[in-house]
């Protein structure tokens, strides 16, 4: 049973199943992306105690053609309970973050709660780019093969990013993929070759992986938290890109704690 007089219930569910780098199955009992039935029975047991606010986070494709009858069946559901549903695609780079991330959020409301009217947070522009968190450090390690390799002319993209190709070489997952640490970055994932973004330097022509700690930071994490877990030792530098990757981008949360806050207050 869920404590009594919850305010707001984050949840999610792997996006394994819906996600474009992934087999795309769906949401059902067999997958990884069914443990969102889990949430179903949680709030079924609690019919009586509900909370007020349900704030759910996933990837964009939730959104998408393909998995709509899903999604829809899901906002019929909390209908069922009371609540009244929006969800909308955030990009992080539109909350103070250098980080290119889009994602669906999905904002529920309980409507015996009286709430005042929920208001999605505003864009907002700011001065945050890459070059605050890519840097090069002594104990980075440089992929000295990349730099024999031919690279197409790096271009910027419509969201500021600076990439290029590298030529004669795998495109498995994007692996092929240069940036340069500048502007805006790529979307930082717990796998594929976006866990493992390389980064050019012209000035010094050297190629690096953005590390654990930029990784902390790349998602809007404190240095003094990032720290924390580095120093723990409780887990390796892959795994910690790999719990970055599956995080939620922190300035995204604060706007919309924010805006959840002004809701229920």
């Amino acid at each position: 049973m869920l404590p009594s007089n919850i305010d707001i219930f984050t949840y999610s569910f792997p996006c394994q199943d819906i996600s474009q780098q992934g087999k795309q199955k769906g949401i059902n009992e067999q997958t990884r992306s069914g443990l969102l039935l889990q949430v179903k029975r949680i709030l079924e047991i609690n019919k009586d105690n509900l909370p007020a606010v349900l704030l759910l986070e996933n990837v964009k494709a939730l959104g998408s053609k393909k998995f709509t009858t899903s999604l829809n069946e899901w906002i019929l559901f909390l209908e069922s309970l009371g609540y009244v549903s929006e969800y909308k695609i955030l990009n992080s780079s539109d909350f103070g973050s250098c980080q290119n991330r889009e994602r669906l959020f999905m904002v529920s409301i309980l409507k015996n709660k009286q709430l005042r009217k929920f208001n999605w947070p505003i864009p907002f522009s700011h001065n945050k780019t890459l070059e605050n968190i890519i840097k090069l450090n002594e104990d980075d390690i440089f992929l000295d093969k990349l730099k024999d390799k031919q690279i197409t002319e790096f271009k910027v993209t419509k969201n500021n990013i600076t990439k290029s190709l590298i030529l004669e070489y795998t495109k498995f997952n994007s692996e092929n993929y240069l940036y340069k640490p500048f502007g805006f970055g790529p979307t930082l994932t717990a796998s594929g070759a976006n866990s493992r973004i390389k980064f050019y330097f012209g000035s010094v022509d050297k190629v690096k992986e953005i590390t654990p700690l930029e990784s902390y930071l790349y998602m809007g994490f404190s240095k003094k938290d990032a720290n924390k877990v580095i120093n723990s030792g409780l887990i390796n530098k892959s795994k910690m890109i790999f719990t970055c990757g599956n995080s939620i981008s922190v300035e995204v949360l604060e706007s919309l704690f924010e805006s959840i806050i002004k809701c229920i207050k």
